[in-house]
């Protein structure tokens, strides 16, 4: 939800009738306020977290749920609002029109030949909006209580703004991902000192601004207006689960969900109470609202954001490969589609917004206001996105470079697992390409030492171009900071396998055994462990493997028999 702050500055002349002080304060009331906008973490992670431990639910399943029925969910309520408010359509008609088959559009080449784009476009847009919703109800609140100087406003953006980017910086996994998504892009490989220098300045620039805050916060407590008293308690939460789901939480695609469920549930919250209000105020909004937003119809409410969120779950359904880049298309343009409506359809300083809102209202009415009148600044705050994507396309026009099918085979073959040998590609182009992936990944590797993952990359393209050394070396390291890291052990293992350090490489499938979380790297390293075994001419201790892994897995006797012919047939020419 965007938010542009209230000025007193501003304030339209003539009485405003305004409802009882007590009223006024909250949003929902004091228990709803608590439970689905202020506390609401404290009750989002014991529950996420009684699934993914004792009950044992994978962070994969976790977060397919979250991902459908929240973060896609609550795509609805906006899209309701942005067709259904026959006022707010007629102003941002063309707007309405033409955003979603331009954006469906660009979403399938900018996802099959830039992904690294798209996923940067992405993250650089959740942060903003994660962050601008948070700093959205905090002047909620502070208006609520007549806290509405620009100063005010503008350190609250600050210390949001801060306390959700800085986080990025100082999550290993993110900050690999962020540079790994740059360097696609063609940005110039920037030294590990200079990343180390931007995540101090990040952070010391944060506690300036968090003084500037607290400063600003004292003021307003003895000269006034009083800040409302649940502004420092929301600012907590919302900045406080952000670095907890992004910078303690270690696997990505967890913390991601446990954020997601507060900042959906927040949203679907507020929007519910937003609509209702309008229908009440205004009799020509439309009849679809009118008849959804009442308060009777909660339920159908959350049913329709269920059956949209439903839409979530096919891909993980089907394999036909039309349907699933047809649906991923819709996905992929309804995330879009939100964060670019929810810049625009919210504004706070409109009193339309405010009467919604149970604010009082100030500064100009701007409802009717026409929405041709700001095409041109519109098209200029959205020229760089505009101007990226073009330049992306033009590139593939003019230089089409390897395609995304064999990019995806090298990366998938030379980057993921070990070849055993220091074999490269034939052709130059592939070469050149390969030669890229490598320097890049030793430049990420050095610049978030503690990212596990881009340690792993790195050692895997170490090993792959003959430097086995220097990649057990960075292995030895990343597994002394992560003792636990399943697939570190197990490409040590490779590696040394590949060496014909059998022994050495049974005792680092054994370590990976153990700390195997999955049932897939369970498969892989019993399946893997099982053939050093052979070599070691242990054939009862691979039977036990093999059985472990077509326990899990019936279907693997065709790949046990061929691997066994094929060690028997090494180790009788030998």
């Amino acid at each position: 939800m965007s938010v542009i702050p209230l000025s007193s500055q501003n304030q339209a002349p003539g009485p405003v009738a305004t409802p009882p002080v007590a009223a006024r304060r909250w949003i929902l009331g004091p228990w709803l306020d608590q439970l689905l906008i202020i506390a609401t973490p404290a009750l989002v992670i014991p529950a996420v977290y009684l699934l993914y431990r004792p009950l044992g639910v994978t962070a994969e399943t976790i977060s397919l749920i979250v991902t459908s029925f929240f973060a896609l969910g609550h795509h609805l309520p906006g899209m309701i609002r942005a067709y259904g408010d026959r006022e707010l359509f007629a102003r941002f008609r063309w707007r309405f029109l033409l955003a979603p088959p331009l954006l469906f559009a660009v979403y399938f080449p900018l996802y099959q030949l830039h992904l690294d784009a798209y996923r940067l476009i992405i993250i650089g847009w959740a942060t903003w909006h994660g962050l601008m919703q948070l700093y959205g109800f905090v002047r909620i609140y502070d208006s609520k209580v007549g806290s509405v100087s620009r100063a005010t406003a503008n350190w609250d953006w600050l210390v949001c703004l801060f306390g959700f980017v800085t986080a990025q910086f100082w999550s290993p996994a993110r900050l690999a991902n962020l540079l790994g998504h740059l360097y696609a892009l063609g940005v110039p490989l920037i030294p590990p000192t200079a990343v180390e220098a931007v995540r101090q300045t990040s952070l010391w620039l944060s506690a300036a601004v968090l003084c500037g805050f607290t400063a600003n916060y004292i003021w307003s407590l003895f000269h006034g207006p009083r800040p409302h008293p649940m502004k420092l308690p929301l600012l907590m939460s919302g900045i406080g689960m952000w670095w907890f789901s992004v910078v303690y939480i270690d696997n990505v695609i967890l913390g991601v969900a446990l954020f997601d469920i507060c900042h959906d549930v927040q949203y679907l919250a507020i929007v519910w109470l937003y609509n209702c209000r309008r229908v009440t105020t205004n009799p020509q909004i439309g009849r679809f609202m009118t008849y959804v937003f009442r308060r009777g119809m909660v339920l159908l409410y959350l049913g329709l954001i269920v059956a949209y969120g439903a839409i979530g779950i096919v891909p993980a359904l089907v394999d036909n490969g039309t349907v699933l880049a047809l649906v991923s298309g819709i996905l992929g343009t309804s995330t879009l589609l939100h964060y670019y409506y929810d810049g625009f359809i919210w504004k706070v300083r409109e009193q339309s917004t405010q009467a919604s809102l149970g604010l009082e209202q100030r500064g100009p009415n701007t409802a009717t206001r026409a929405g041709a009148r700001l095409v041109v600044p519109h098209l200029l705050k959205w020229a760089p996105l505009i101007a990226l994507t073009g330049w992306l396309f033009l590139g593939d026009l003019l230089d089409p470079g390897l395609p995304a099918t064999q990019r995806s085979e090298l990366e998938k073959r030379y980057t993921r697992s070990l070849i055993g040998n220091a074999r490269l590609p034939a052709a130059d182009a592939e070469k050149i390409w390969l030669y890229t992936q490598f320097e890049r990944a030793q430049v990420v590797a050095a610049s978030v030492p503690a990212d596990r993952h881009s340690q792993l990359r790195a050692a895997i393209l170490l090993a792959n171009f003959g430097k086995n050394d220097e990649a057990v070396q960075l292995l030895q390291q990343t597994l002394q900071r992560h003792p636990d890291f399943c697939d570190g052990h197990a490409i040590l293992g490779g590696i040394r396998f590949y060496r014909g350090d059998f022994s050495q490489s049974a005792e680092d499938f054994r370590t990976a055994l153990t700390h195997a979380a999955t049932l897939e790297e369970r498969i892989s390293v019993n399946l893997k462990l099982g053939e050093v075994y052979l070599y070691l001419h242990d054939p009862d201790a691979a039977e036990a493997r093999f059985a472990e892994a077509l326990r899990a897995n019936p279907h693997l006797h065709e790949i046990i028999d061929a691997l066994k012919k094929r060690v028997a047939s090494e180790t009788s020419a030998a």
